[in-house]
């Protein structure tokens, strides 16, 4: 099946992150979504053991392949990962998946000034 999308939510200076609309994380299939340079992901962990965010990497640097970016969030957790120009996928998407996702949310946030 394809990967479930996430929407970005604007925030600025003046947006109160409490606000934010938490998604169901896709353990199955992952997540992805458009990539601006200007996302953040805001991952929950509302399990009682940690959980692995893996924002999977398509780029290479003299000739290396640029490693993934491997998160661990902590049980009760959360954490913020922004998304890298490795992490442009050839069809313009960010992927990341999930080494579990029960009780896990993350919501996706794009700056605006």
């Amino acid at each position: 099946m394809p990967r479930t999308e996430f929407v970005a939510q604007p925030v600025s200076a003046g947006s109160p992150l409490a606000a934010i609309t938490m998604n169901v994380a896709d353990g199955t299939n992952g997540n992805q979504w458009r990539y601006t340079g200007r996302r953040k992901l805001i991952v929950r962990n509302g399990a009682a053991s940690a959980v692995t965010v893996t924002i999977r990497s398509n780029s290479r640097v003299a000739g290396l392949t640029v490693p993934d970016r491997v998160v661990s969030v902590a049980a009760s957790g959360t954490a913020y990962i922004p998304e890298g120009p490795e992490a442009l996928q050839t069809d313009g998407y960010v992927y990341c998946d999930w080494s579990a996702a029960a009780s896990v949310t993350a919501g996706l946030i794009e700056e605006t000034r």
